[in-house]
This record gives structure tokens, sequence and C-alpha cells, in this order.
């Protein structure tokens, strides 16, 4: 009887190991959609040809759909869709709004056999952007347009609830440029960089 207990103990175990190994397995898809928020760490600066100047900080908020494939065991290549809004306040209440939308290929590593498993994580990619100004004096607002590069380097956990969900809880340095598309005559930019936390739910599938 001990020893059909026994036996019986290592098959369950053999069975969790499996399902656990099969989660980031060659041939697998990765879907998922992740929620960052910019602390205050980031930092923004302004440079073109006659000057460079400090902007102050900016708040952002990103959601960012993702799409993937398991190559080999652990590696998967994939894309994501960085949907971002970010606001930003001067000391006397001027405005300064933007919305993007960016296309970017990722490569992502999965550590470990268990229920919780540390990740790598990078992209970089391209996009587009429209920023509104409002000026609190005189009530004025001013649109423009401006094309997008962008790249991010990181990790984190994925904590799996079950054999097809995963919550992943990371961080990472990114970086954006921003650079304007109408009367760029100076050759500006808009350089924000810094790092964020960011937690999503991803299915493996």
């Amino acid at each position: 009887m001990k020893k059909f207990k026994t036996a019986s103990i290592a098959v369950v175990l053999f069975c969790s190991f499996t399902t656990l190994n099969a989660q980031t397995e060659k041939g697998t898809f990765l879907l998922g959609g992740e929620t960052k928020l910019n602390f205050s760490s980031v930092s923004s600066k302004f440079e073109s040809d006659d000057v460079n100047e400090d902007l102050g900080k900016i708040t952002t908020l990103e959601f960012s759909p993702q799409i993937g494939f398991f190559v080999i065991d652990g590696l998967a290549l994939g894309m994501e869709l960085p949907i971002m809004y970010s606001l930003e306040k001067s000391e006397n209440e001027d405005k300064y709004t933007s919305t993007s939308l960016a296309f970017t290929p990722f490569i992502r590593y999965y550590f470990g056999k268990g229920k919780i498993k540390p990740y790598l994580h990078g992209d970089v990619g391209f996009g587009n952007l429209k920023m509104k100004y409002e000026d609190n004096l005189s009530g004025t607002t001013s649109e423009n347009a401006a094309s997008l590069f962008l790249y991010e380097m990181g990790g984190g956990l994925a904590i799996f609830l079950n054999d097809k969900v995963s919550l992943d809880i990371g961080i990472a340095y990114a970086s954006q440029s921003l650079t304007p598309k109408d009367d760029n005559v100076n050759n500006s930019k808009i350089i924000t960089s810094g790092f964020e936390a960011g937690i999503g739910i991803v299915f493996m599938l």
C-alpha cells in the first residue's frame, strides 16, 4: 500500500512537471496585454541644433496588446502594439497631451520550469504620435504630429495561475524619440527615457 501511494505521488508530480514545462514549449502561441505606468523617474528633454532644454517630468499610461510564438522552448518572438497616452503639466498649468500607436517586434525568454518563471524581454519599433498643447494663459491650443522611435529592455516574473494563464510583473528601461513631421528645419526631437513598471495577463495557447 505504501509503495502504491509513493508511485501515485510520483505520477502526479511528473504530470504537474510536464504541464508546467508545456506552458512555454516550442510551438505554443503567446497572447497578452500589458498596462504600464511611468513613474517620476522618467525625464524629458528637448534637443535641436540651436538649444537643449529639460522639459520636466511626464506621466504616461500605456496598453500593449501582444502576440508571439515560441520558436524553441522558453524563447518567444512576436510583436506588440503599444498604445500610449501622455500628460505633462508646467508650473503655470499649461498642458501637453499626446496619443500614439506603434509597432514593436519583441523577443522574450522564460527561465525555469516551475509556476513562477523569471523572464527577460526586449523590443524596438516605430510609430506615429499626435501632440496637443493648451496654453492656460491665452486659452489657445495647437496640434502637431511626429514620428516615433522606441525601445525597451527589461524583465520580470511570470506567475502562472494555471497551465494557460500567467500574471506578468515586470520592470524595464524604456526610451522613445519623437521627431516632428512638419517644419522641422533645425532637426529637433524630444527624447523621453527612464524606468517603468508594468503588469499584464498572458495566455499560452
